[in-house]
């Protein structure tokens, strides 16, 4: 390709490096792999809840790392084979790296590629955004010191694009008020098995104030946790109630205490969950964050799964 054929996306604006991305012009656009800017960047996650799956996941599918060889490569593995002169170094202890492997695979037998690709991942999407961004963030300390400079920031964007869209994603609070209390504490239960918990739910005349009682026990993270659930539409948490959760983790020997509300807490009751460690406040959107990484994006359109799922077994348990 000549220099003049070249599309230099910083020149472009948004919308027109969109169409370049997945455009048959998209070989000709440098750089096509990543934002090329922050400022581009920033814009792009600005308008996110407005863009579509479909462009989300074509924009992941050219950044993402797809089976590949870069031009890097070829400049490594002639140093390294210039060192080790024939075929049987691939043969080696010496060989210290699967990189070294693949790249020398490559440029010595003249077979694959030397990344293996990631795209995989999209396969994760909508439902585990957390597994997604963990796999991406895995491949980045696997092979940072190996990819090109423009290869580990559009991991970066892709871990970034993700946590915006389908971690950060807003529903409506109205999902949450036109709930029955007792069903958020059941969604609050299925968040939490989600979580690696075994939990069940309170019968109301036996609660003592807590609504569902969580448990770890997995080999250095023992946990018992005490859960208060506010289903409220207006009503500021204050200081009371975390005081007296304080009480009843206390009576309970629980190792922490947990009130979940659909609103806020008080700058009060902030401090207090400061000062001390064994109590967590989660609002409205700790909430949204944590049933959209646990749950999948989505969860709202099987919310009548995921609630009676919890009643059924609640009842067995």
């Amino acid at each position: 390709m000549n220099i003049d054929e070249i599309i230099y996306a910083k020149d472009l604006n948004l919308s027109d490096f969109l169409d370049k991305l997945i455009s048959k012009d998209f070989n000709r656009l440098y750089p096509n792999n990543c934002f090329p800017t922050d400022g581009m960047m920033n814009e792009y996650l600005d308008t996110i809840e407005q863009r579509t799956d479909n462009e989300i996941r074509s924009i992941l599918r050219r950044f993402l790392i797809h089976n590949s060889t870069y031009g890097s490569d070829e400049f490594y593995a002639k140093n390294l084979i210039a060192k080790i002169g024939d075929k049987t170094y691939l043969n080696s202890n010496n060989v210290k790296t699967e990189y070294n492997r693949r790249v020398l695979t490559k440029f010595l037998t003249k077979k694959g590629e030397v990344w293996e690709g990631l795209t995989w991942i999209l396969d994760l999407l909508p439902h585990f955004p957390n597994e997604a961004i963990k796999a991406i963030d895995a491949y980045y300390l696997a092979n940072c010191l190996m990819l090109p400079d423009n290869c580990l920031s559009a991991l970066s964007d892709c871990s970034t694009i993700i946590r915006a869209r389908y971690i950060n994603y807003k529903h409506p609070k109205e999902i949450f008020w036109n709930l029955h209390p007792i069903d958020f504490e059941y969604l609050i239960a299925a968040l939490f098995e989600s979580m690696n918990y075994k939990v069940s739910v309170t019968k109301s005349s036996y609660d003592e104030g807590i609504d569902v009682n969580a448990d770890k026990n997995e080999l250095g993270h023992k946990e018992t946790v005490v859960i208060q659930c506010k289903r409220y539409t207006k009503q500021t948490i204050g200081i009371g109630d975390i005081r007296n959760l304080l009480g009843v983790v206390h009576d309970k020997k629980a190792t922490k205490g947990i009130l979940i509300t659909t609103t806020k807490f008080s700058s009060e009751s902030r401090k207090f969950e400061k000062n001390n460690p064994s109590l967590e406040l989660i609002d409205l959107s700790d909430l949204m964050r944590l049933l959209n990484s646990y749950l999948g994006t989505y969860w709202t359109e099987k919310l009548d799964k995921i609630i009676n799922e919890q009643k059924v077994n609640n009842k067995s348990r």
